[in-house]
Order: C-alpha cells, then sequence, then structure tokens
C-alpha cells in the first residue's frame, strides 16, 4: 500500500511525519509525506500513484478521475469533506472517503461563544474606538435570558446548547436527527427550522455539509429573523444562499458573526466585507493544538481501520 500526503498546505506534513504516527502509516505500507505545495501536474501524479490519499487541501475532480483503478481511499483531515473532494464523483468512481468526526466539538463550539459575545456587545468596534481614541460607548445586549436556536445537534451543536444553558440563555434546537437521550441533558426543547429563526435572539449554524443543506439557508429563512437578532456560522459557508445573507445585512436591522465562507478566502469585493453588523473570522474555529492533533490522530486511525476491512466514519 502506498499511503500520500500530497501537499504541504493543509498543516498536517509535522504530524504524518514525525512520531507516533509516521511509525502506525508505515505499518501499513509506504508513505510519502509532501515538503511542498505541487503544482497541478505534481499533485496529479503524486495523487494518482498512490493506494491511500491523507487529504486535507481540495483535490481537483480530473485528478480524482486519473487516480481511479489504483486510489483506493481518500482519508480527509476533518468533517467537511464535501467542500474538498467531490463525493459523488468518488462514489461514482468506488473510491472510499472517510473523515475524522468530533474532534474539534469543543474548540469550534467555544469559538461560536465568543463570536456570540463579539456581535452582542460589538466588541470589534470598540476595539477600533479605543485605538482611536474614541471614547463613547454604546448599549449592546445580555444573553441571559435571550434564546438561542441551534441549527444542527451533532457533536458541536450539543457543545453550543450546553453552553448557551450554562448563560442562562432559552435554547432551542433543530436538526435532522436529534437524540432525545441527549436533549434531556439539556434544558432545550426541539423546534422546525423556520420557528428557529422566527424565534431565535441568536441563531447559531451547525449543519452538516451536504447536498440536502447546501444553500438552505436563504432569503424566505433570513427573512424570518427578528429585528436586533444575531446569526452565527461556524459550519459551512455553503450553507447559506450566496449573496442572501449580504442583502439581509444591507437593511441593518440584525448582526451576523461568521467564520466560514463561500468561498474562502473571501474576495476583496465581497458585500460582506461592506454591510454593517458583521464580526467576521478567518475559519479559525477548529485551530486550535488538541483539536489539529486529534484531526491527525483520526485521519490516521481511518487509514488502519480501512486497512483492516472495518472502514469507519465512511462518506462514500
Amino acid at each position: 500500500m502506498r499511503i500520500v500526503y500530497p501537499s504541504l498546505d493543509g498543516g498536517f506534513a509535522q504530524f504524518f511525519s514525525s512520531e507516533p504516527l509516521r511509525s502506525r502509516l508505515e505499518a501499513l505500507g509506504e508513505l510519502e509525506v509532501a515538503d511542498d505545495v505541487p503544482d497541478h501536474d505534481e499533485l496529479l501524479r503524486r495523487v494518482a500513484g498512490s493506494d491511500v490519499v491523507l487529504l486535507a487541501t481540495h483535490l481537483p475532480d480530473d485528478v480524482l478521475r486519473a487516480a481511479a483503478g489504483r486510489l483506493k481511499l481518500v482519508s480527509f483531515t476533518g468533517t467537511g469533506a464535501a467542500s474538498y473532494v467531490s463525493l459523488s464523483l468518488a462514489r461514482e468512481l468506488g473510491i472510499t472517503v472517510t473523515n475524522v468526526t468530533h474532534y474539534g466539538d469543543q474548540a469550534v463550539a467555544e469559538l461560536t461563544l465568543g463570536l456570540i459575545f463579539a456581535a452582542a456587545r460589538d466588541l470589534p468596534a470598540g476595539d477600533r474606538a479605543v485605538r482611536t481614541g474614541e471614547w463613547d460607548g454604546w448599549l449592546g445586549r445580555e444573553l441571559a435570558g435571550a434564546r438561542l436556536a441551534v441549527v444542527g445537534f451533532g457533536g458541536i451543536g450539543r457543545q453550543v446548547a450546553r453552553l448557551g444553558a450554562a448563560l442562562g440563555m432559552d435554547v432551542l434546537v433543530h436538526g435532522r436527527r436529534v437524540d432525545r437521550t441527549l436533549l434531556g441533558e439539556i434544558p432545550a426543547r426541539e423546534v422546525g427550522l423556520a420557528e428557529a429563526f422566527e424565534l431565535g435572539d441568536v441563531v447559531s449554524l451547525h449543519l452538516p455539509l451536504t447536498e440536502e443543506t447546501r444553500h438552505v439557508i436563504g432569503p424566505d429563512l433570513l427573512e424570518r429573523l427578528q429585528p436586533g437578532s444575531i446569526l452565527v456560522n461556524t459550519a459551512r459557508g455553503e450553507l447559506l444562499a450566496p449573496g442572501a445573507l449580504a442583502a439581509r445585512l444591507a437593511r441593518g436591522d440584525i448582526r451576523a458573526a461568521l467564520d466560514v465562507f463561500d468561498p474562502e478566502p473571501l474576495a476583496a469585493d465581497d458585500p460582506l466585507l461592506s454591510v454593517p453588523g458583521t464580526v467576521l473570522a478567518p475559519h479559525l474555529g477548529f485551530r486550535t493544538p488538541g483539536a489539529i492533533r486529534r484531526m491527525a490522530e483520526g485521519a490516521v486511525a481511518s487509514v488502519e481501520a480501512f486497512a483492516a476491512g472495518a472502514a469507519v466514519n465512511v462518506l462514500t
């Protein structure tokens, strides 16, 4: 088995090329860890010549097609593999794609809470004001007693719901599958998607990106947000219909705190950079040493499970 981490881009080379993960991978076969960011032709050569790809960067469709026949597994080093590789094409080509789950539940939930605080009290504006010598304050909002609508009730959503409840927020949850056993541990009630947007003082998105959820948040749902409410997205930018949030923000009566975008990075002329009421972060959610280490360990564990004939976290 030939295992390749094909590009230095992504930040995992140090984990796969050092102990203990290197030895675990070399026990399965030949290992190549890139020390550069290849051009397209070199990326194609590396991927097409491998049985397993540890993926942390975008994999173009033509590269995936060229690898069909030999390539058996793409072990993605995170959760949102659909943003980096075409799952439908991989399925068509008979290539298994796996991901890593729950590595960043706490890290992303904590950033979500930080974004909520920042938007509720407009902390970025406060920082700018002090640096320019301004000292005129403004009114913010308290979170205790406010309604927190958590849209998506996986590991991250559950952590956000727990943190919100600890602050004294009235927690509402919506998900495709809400485990009532887990819900029972949190003082929360289940609502529909439209109701979450209508009732939430803070609406926090934690849905996975699938063909069903891509662009699911469009003008109709955004119109249901009440004046003064805050929309938070630490999940995937592609959950939002193109241009819909910027158009809603342009009215100036809601706020948004965003860690993810479509595309990333934002273009210099993206309207989200100029509309009022935004707190923006450059996809920081999972970026803690512990979460990144767990991502790398999970990707290796997926390769081990696949080699043993018991693949885990399979997406295709």
